[in-house]
């Protein structure tokens, strides 16, 4: 059995894919007026596999990703990378799923 974050990465959303979702995700947040750095983007996406935590509550998801984030001390210059930050990430990552026709437990 593997461990560790490359065992968490294996879903559906990974690959060509995942980089897709990201670019695409940061395109509808720069069209909200959202301006976030495109690695910050990818660092969530790739965090929540990383924890395994897709399947869950978008709520729940970026409690965890924010928590996490702390505890790595990840910060954002000038604002904090905090919960509602990545729930609109997450938000526009559900959007990219229901178009590829991928469910959020298998991404």
């Amino acid at each position: 059995m593997t461990t560790g974050p490359q065992s968490q990465q294996q879903g559906r959303l990974s690959g060509p894919l995942l980089d897709e979702c990201g670019e695409w995700i940061w395109e509808q947040l720069e069209d909200d007026g959202i301006q976030l750095a495109g690695e910050l983007i990818d660092l969530i996406l790739q965090t929540e596999r990383e924890l395994g935590v897709q399947a869950r509550t978008l709520d729940e998801i970026s409690t965890i990703v924010a928590d996490e984030f702390r505890m790595r001390g990840v910060t954002g210059q000038p604002h904090a990378i905090e919960a509602p930050l990545i729930r609109a990430v997450l938000e526009w990552e559900d959007e990219f799923l229901g178009f590829a026709g991928i469910p959020r437990a298998e991404s």
